[in-house]
């Protein structure tokens, strides 16, 4: 056979003659059986792809469209890629992007749909079961409802003036101060004093009323009700501190700690009032530098004046805790000659 024989019987050869047939390339209709992209299945990727024949072309030269092998994709072809699905596909992460993170809300661990102005780490029903004290009863410690410790005949001098708790001591909001106090919940915990920070804004609103005091801070000084260094081992932090932080910030006054304790006593919620007095008796003392910290003030330029100083606790139970330190407050500005009204913020009124 000759060189020319064997050159045309070559399949490059034939696939050449039928793509310039007529000195020109035929049409790609012409060639190929097109298939719309909603037709394309994946699991025929390795089929041959069938060609028509050219007009004219002989039955002889017709290897051509027996099997015409393609390569088998890892991807789909670009004819058969569905744009509208890839185009979505390409948008999730502007969407994700854009739109607000789900988060679990801190209190009942359902995601957060809509939030409370001022506190986006709970739901709104959760902000919503909250039982804040928005109408008092009691002048002295600020209850919601008729109390009978401020009312008995046998009640000795207090030595603050009054008492305001930002919620009631509810079966919930125990939970809380619990997840919060023991379990070191420290998320919980700015939840908790971002509520005292209300209480402080709506009592200083109300003793500026009492006392036509507009413009300047109500309070001199803020200070807390102090743990024994074993609680403070056990814990890690002092709960009414952190609490006093948030309230001396959004009162602009400056935080002192002025009391320490002079020894370490048992837990004050599974006793009742007399324990309390007896065993809160001569517990809380001035704390070693507290003098040198009220001189840093300069106490002295405000004796023209009563100095107002504020006691932040955790809950208002009975009253003997803050009466106890309230006293001790007392005795610190003695020697200074200064008059002294002292006013507690609690978290809780139980």
């Amino acid at each position: 056979m000759s060189n020319a024989s064997n050159k045309n019987m070559h399949p490059s050869n034939n696939y050449r003659q039928v793509l310039f047939k007529n000195g020109g390339l035929h049409k790609f209709s012409n060639l190929y059986t097109y298939q719309h992209p909603s037709s394309y299945d994946a699991s025929k990727q390795s089929e041959p792809l069938m060609t028509e024949s050219a007009p004219g072309q002989k039955k002889s030269e017709e290897h051509l469209d027996q099997q015409v092998s393609i390569h088998e994709y890892s991807r789909a072809p670009y004819t058969y890629i569905d744009w509208g699905l890839a185009l979505e596909s390409a948008l999730i992460p502007l969407h994700k992007l854009l739109a607000p993170p789900a988060y679990p809300c801190l209190a009942c661990g359902k995601i957060i749909s809509d939030s409370a102005k001022g506190y986006p780490e709970i739901c709104s029903a959760c902000y919503s079961s909250i039982p804040w004290i928005r109408h008092i009863k009691c002048s002295i410690c600020g209850r919601a409802a008729g109390c009978p410790d401020c009312t008995r005949e046998t009640l000795e001098p207090r030595h603050f003036v009054l008492n305001r708790s930002v919620v009631s001591y509810t079966p919930l909001m125990r939970d809380w101060l619990a997840r919060f106090k023991f379990r070191g919940d420290e998320a919980l915990g700015g939840i908790l004093a971002r509520m005292v920070g209300d209480g402080m804004k709506r009592l200083e609103c109300e003793l500026r009323l009492s006392c036509n005091r507009k413009k300047t801070s109500f309070f001199d000084i803020v200070t807390y009700v102090p743990i024994s260094s074993e609680r403070m081992l056990e814990r890690g932090f002092n709960q009414a501190r952190l609490l006093a932080v948030e309230a001396a910030r959004v009162g602009r006054v400056p935080l002192l700690e002025l009391l320490q304790r002079s020894r370490h006593t048992d837990k004050q919620s599974s006793k009742n009032r007399r324990q309390r007095i007896q065993d809160l008796y001569g517990i809380f003392i001035p704390a070693d530098d507290a003098e040198e910290q009220v001189k840093s003030l300069r106490v002295n330029d405000l004796r023209k004046k009563e100095l107002k100083i504020l006691l932040v606790d955790d809950v208002y139970t009975t009253g003997s805790t803050v009466d106890a330190c309230a006293h001790a407050l007392q005795e610190l500005f003695i020697t200074t000659d200064v008059k002294t009204e002292i006013y507690s913020l609690t978290w809780a009124r139980s």
